[in-house]
């Protein structure tokens, strides 16, 4: 049994979850265009990391807003054998968020989905590739990803979209 206050993560070796979470804190420091990078509640009982983003120098383009943030959240069910986790980006200038969902909320579109929010709605949910891998191999696709689906987010009739081909599918 592992010891109190450290949670592993199934078939990912010795990696606990405050490792993990100290880890991903540690590389988006190191990302362009991220700053204040923090573990929500605490960096001693950690269940996700936000960083404050200036999306012109994270996504190397100009971009429709001068900040964002990014917030990672992972968690290990006991119910399946791979992590569920929640990677977004959320824009309060134009109320929006966007990310990859893979959890349990939409079993209808497989283990994995990706959603845009708009002013408290989801505007566009569909099928995500699912990722059964290393947390970090994760988190580093999905942001490989990001950097891909957000300059093709589009505003049509005054709500993000992005076309029905837009979403990367991982190498």
């Amino acid at each position: 049994m592992a010891p109190l206050g450290f949670v592993f993560l199934a078939n990912r070796g010795n990696l606990t979850k405050a490792k993990l979470y100290e880890t991903i804190r540690g590389r988006l420091g190191n990302e362009p265009g991220c700053s204040d990078v923090r573990t929500r509640p605490s960096r001693a009982r950690p269940r996700t990391v936000e960083a404050s983003v200036r999306p012109e120098a994270f996504l190397s383009q100009a971009y429709a807003v001068d900040e964002a943030t990014l917030s990672v959240r992972f968690s290990h069910p006991r119910s399946v054998d791979y992590e569920y986790y929640v990677i977004e980006w959320s824009e309060p200038d134009r109320d929006v968020g966007v990310g990859w969902h893979q959890d349990e909320d939409h079993p209808d579109l497989g283990q994995c989905h990706f959603q845009i929010d708009h002013a408290g709605t989801t505007v566009d949910r569909r099928s995500a590739s699912f990722l059964d891998e290393h947390p970090l191999e994760v988190f580093e696709t999905r942001l490989d990803q990001l950097r891909t689906v957000l300059p093709d987010v589009r505003w049509t009739d005054g709500e993000p979209r992005i076309p029905e081909d837009g979403l990367p599918t991982p190498e």
